[in-house]
């Protein structure tokens, strides 16, 4: 629902459209320039050599873009608190942005990449929900090719940080999910990406 109502049919560096201000209510457009959309690609070289490998870059590519259209958005401010890894609600603030805003952008970022030919591991699907009123969250969903699903969930960290990745099952379990005993909860640590692409 969320991306027939929200996201951009045909998402690309040049021209795409960015949620915020919780629920989706502030949407705008922003676009990578070819240096920039350069530096994104080069996170996926050299290339993965197996799926769990791409959705580490996944991860760290998708931060790099939510750092790039920020400052053309208006949400490159600190992110309200989390707590039990939900967003507080404070609707009305446009630079902040919820679950909602998080998995239609997370989408956006990541189709642009599978467009791109940069996935060889994943196809990017469906958005996925889960919680009762009081938890309810959605997140941003690829699939192993002939594999299992994957939930890439920014809203649990800070802006611009590489969103945990963890098998949607997980996900969609209790919560929130003790990401200590969740296999691949989060990628290995390692230098930013910005930095890499500074080099």
């Amino acid at each position: 629902m969320y991306l027939d109502h929200f996201a951009a049919l045909d998402p690309a560096p040049a021209q795409f459209t960015v949620c915020h201000g919780f629920g989706c209510s502030e949407r705008t457009h922003a676009t990578l320039s070819h240096d920039e959309w350069r530096r994104v690609a080069a996170i996926f070289s050299p290339r993965a050599k197996n799926a769990r490998a791409e959705r580490e870059q996944i991860a760290r590519a998708v931060a790099l873009v939510e750092r790039m259209v920020g400052p053309q958005t208006g949400t490159d401010v600190p992110q309200w608190t989390h707590k039990d890894m939900l967003i507080f609600p404070n609707l009305g603030d446009k630079s902040q942005l919820d679950c909602v805003d998080e998995a239609v952008n997370t989408w956006t970022y990541m189709t642009m990449m599978e467009r791109g030919g940069l996935l060889h591991f994943h196809h990017v699907t469906q958005l996925a929900g889960a919680g009762s009123f009081a938890d309810l969250r959605n997140t941003a969903v690829v699939q192993e090719i002939n594999g299992g699903y994957y939930a890439i969930d920014a809203s649990i960290v800070g802006g611009g940080e590489p969103p945990p990745v963890m098998p949607l099952a997980a996900w969609t379990g209790s919560w929130p999910p003790d990401l200590a005993k969740v296999a691949e909860a989060y990628p290995p640590p390692g230098p930013r990406p910005d930095a890499v692409a500074r080099r």
